[in-house]
């Protein structure tokens, strides 16, 4: 990947764009973002890895790992790791696991979210909240742990 310091991809379709400041896209396409932090503004865009902040406004991402806060504003997004505090408003993500709040805003959605803790606002919808997705990884977990035991043990007879 070609590294850019403060890129810029405008009215184009870009393969990727590593940087390490800042990067935006305005009206592009890109393929892979990855620098300190990411504005996505009536673009889109594959993978995006982010030291700091994502903005995405009016516009959608895939994967997003997020080392700051991530803000949604008419846009969405694929599964998001978000290590700072979250906030959609008339937009949507598959999943998100933040370490900070988890602000689901009028017109939001939200597929799974596990947070610390997380307020929906009138208007938001959340298919699944904290508990229920803390409580299905466990379950999941062990199952995985005793299909795992099992092949071990049968592998030894």
């Amino acid at each position: 990947m070609e590294s850019f310091e403060d890129q810029e991809a405008e009215q184009g379709i870009v393969k990727a764009v590593e940087a390490a400041g800042d990067v935006q896209v305005e009206r592009a396409l890109v393929g892979v973002v990855s620098a300190r932090d990411v504005s996505l503004r009536q673009g889109a865009a594959g993978p995006v890895a982010a030291q700091g902040d994502v903005t995405i406004t009016q516009g959608g991402c895939g994967p997003v790992l997020v080392g700051g806060d991530m803000t949604i504003r008419q846009g969405g997004c694929g599964p998001s790791m978000v290590r700072g505090s979250l906030s959609i408003q008339q937009g949507g993500t598959q999943s998100v696991l933040a370490a900070g709040n988890a602000t689901i805003g009028h017109g939001a959605f939200v597929g799974l979210v596990a947070s610390p803790k997380v307020t929906v606002e009138e208007g938001a919808r959340v298919l699944v909240g904290t508990p229920v997705a803390f409580a299905a990884g466990a379950a999941f977990g062990a199952l995985v742990g005793m299909v795992a035991s099992r092949r071990r043990r049968s592998g030894k007879s």
